[in-house]
C-alpha cells in the first residue's frame, strides 16, 4: 500500500493490493414409552462462497471495484505509515459526497465534499504547516475561524485530497497483482489480492456475500492499514455547510 503526501496534498495514488454454524440437539420423550433415540439437527452450512477465490487475482480485483461502486456508499478508517511519518484517516463516501478527517500526527484537516463543491477546515497545526509557520498558522486560524474553506473548482492539487470517492484509483496496484492466503478479516472470510511493487501491499476482499474490500495492509504490520464498513450504508452527517459557515480564503485575505 502506498499513499502519497505532498504538502498539503494526499493522494490514493495505488495501494496495497488488494462462519462457523452451530449445532444443536432435540430429545423427545413419550409420557410412557421409552426414551426415543435422541436426533442431532444438522448444522447450518457455513456461509456460501461468492466465488471469487476460484478466479485470477485481476479478476478479484475488478469484482471489489465493481461491488464497491454499486454500494454507493462505504466508510473508511485506520492509520497508516508512509515515508516514515503516521496519518490518521476516517472518511465516509457516499456517491461521490464525502466528509472526513486526515490528520498527520499533529496537524488534522477535515474535508467535505457535497454536490461536487469541496470544502476544507484545518486546524490550527495544519495552517502553521502549510502556510510558514506557527505565527503564519495562528493568523489564518484566527481569520478563518471556525468555518469551512471552499476549494475552487478545477484546483487539481486540493482537489487531489479527495481522491477518497475515485474507486479506480484507489483499488489499483503499481505492480503485478497475484492471489495470497486467506483469512478472516474482522470475522469475514476474505481472500488476500498482492501488490507486488516495492511499495506494495496486501487487499483483503471478502469471499461471502458481496466481494467487498474489507482491508488493506502495507507489506509491514508496522505500516498499518485501512478498514472498511457501512456498505451501502446512507450517512446523514454529509451535508452541505450553510453559507454563513463557509469563506472563500483569497476575498478574506484580499487576494
Amino acid at each position: 500500500m502506498k499513499v502519497k503526501f505532498t504538502g498539503a496534498v494526499v493522494v490514493f495514488a495505488s495501494t496495497a493490493l488488494l462462519a462457523t454454524g452451530c449445532a444443536g440437539q432435540d430429545d423427545d420423550k413419550g409420557a410412557a414409552a421409552p426414551a426415543a433415540p435422541a436426533t442431532t439437527s444438522a448444522a447450518p452450512a457455513a456461509p456460501t462462497t461468492n466465488g471469487v477465490e476460484a478466479l485470477e487475482a485481476q479478476q478479484i480485483l475488478d469484482k471489489a471495484k465493481a461491488a464497491l461502486k454499486k454500494a454507493g456508499s462505504f466508510h473508511m478508517k485506520g492509520d497508516i505509515v508512509t515515508d516514515g511519518d503516521k496519518m490518521g484517516l476516517d472518511f465516509k463516501t457516499d456517491n461521490g459526497d464525502i466528509k472526513g478527517k486526515l490528520s498527520m500526527g499533529g496537524p488534522s484537516v477535515e474535508l467535505l465534499e457535497v454536490g461536487q463543491k469541496r470544502f476544507i477546515k484545518p486546524d490550527e497545526a495544519f495552517w502553521a504547516m502549510t502556510s510558514g509557520g506557527k505565527k503564519q498558522g495562528a493568523a489564518a486560524a484566527e481569520l478563518v475561524g471556525d468555518r469551512w474553506v471552499i476549494i475552487k473548482a478545477g484546483d487539481k492539487d486540493m482537489g487531489d485530497m479527495f481522491g477518497f470517492s475515485d474507486i479506480d484509483k484507489m483499488l489499483s496496484a503499481d505492480g503485478k497483482v497475484t492471489k495470497g492466503s486467506v483469512k478472516d478479516v474482522d470475522g469475514k472470510p476474505a481472500i488476500g489480492l498482492i501488490d507486488n511493487s516495492e511499495d506494495g501491499g496486501t487487499l483483503w476482499i471478502a469471499t461471502t456475500g458481496e466481494p467487498y474490500p474489507l482491508r488493506i495492509e502495507g507489506k509491514d504490520a508496522a505500516e498499518g492499514g485501512l478498514d472498511f464498513t457501512e456498505f451501502g450504508e446512507e450517512f446523514a452527517d454529509i451535508v452541505a455547510p450553510a453559507a454563513k459557515d463557509v469563506v472563500d480564503i483569497e476575498k478574506l485575505s484580499g487576494k
